[in-house]
C-alpha cells in the first residue's frame, strides 16, 4: 500500500462519506470531529425534520465552533489566574455558570432552530 492511500482517510457525515487526505498522526482527531459533526447534525435534524440538511449542517458547525470558542475563553480565563485562592473560587463559580451557560447555549440553538424552521415554512 501506497504512502499516499495511508493518508486517505473516509468519514461518514449525515450519510454522506468523505474522502480526506490526512497525515497520519491527524487522522484520530480528523475521525472524532467527524463524529461530533455527524452526531450534532442528526440531534438539531431530528428536532427540526423539515428544515434541508443544508442548513441542518450550517447549524450543526456554528453550535460546534460556538462550543469550541466558549471552553478556548473558560481555559484562557483559568490560565490566567496565577493565585491558589482565586482559582478554586473560580473552578466553583465556574461550575456553576457552566451549568447556566450550557442551558443558556442549548436554549439559544434551539431558539436558533425553531427559528430558522419557521422561517422555512413560509
Amino acid at each position: 500500500m501506497s504512502e499516499d492511500s495511508q493518508d486517505i482517510v473516509t468519514i461518514k457525515i449525515a450519510g454522506i462519506e468523505y474522502q480526506l487526505y490526512c497525515p497520519q498522526e491527524e487522522q484520530s482527531s480528523l475521525i472524532e470531529a467527524g463524529e461530533i459533526l455527524d452526531k450534532r447534525i442528526k440531534s438539531i435534524k431530528r428536532k427540526t425534520r423539515n428544515l434541508p440538511i443544508e442548513k441542518v449542517a450550517v447549524l450543526a458547525g456554528l453550535d460546534v465552533v460556538n462550543e469550541f470558542l466558549s471552553n478556548e475563553s473558560t481555559s484562557v480565563s483559568n490560565s490566567n489566574d496565577t493565585s491558589t485562592d482565586k482559582n478554586d473560587k473560580k473552578i466553583s463559580a465556574d461550575t456553576s455558570d457552566e451549568k447556566t451557560d450550557s442551558s443558556e447555549e442549548e436554549n439559544l440553538s434551539l431558539k436558533l432552530v425553531d427559528e430558522i424552521s419557521e422561517l422555512s415554512k413560509l
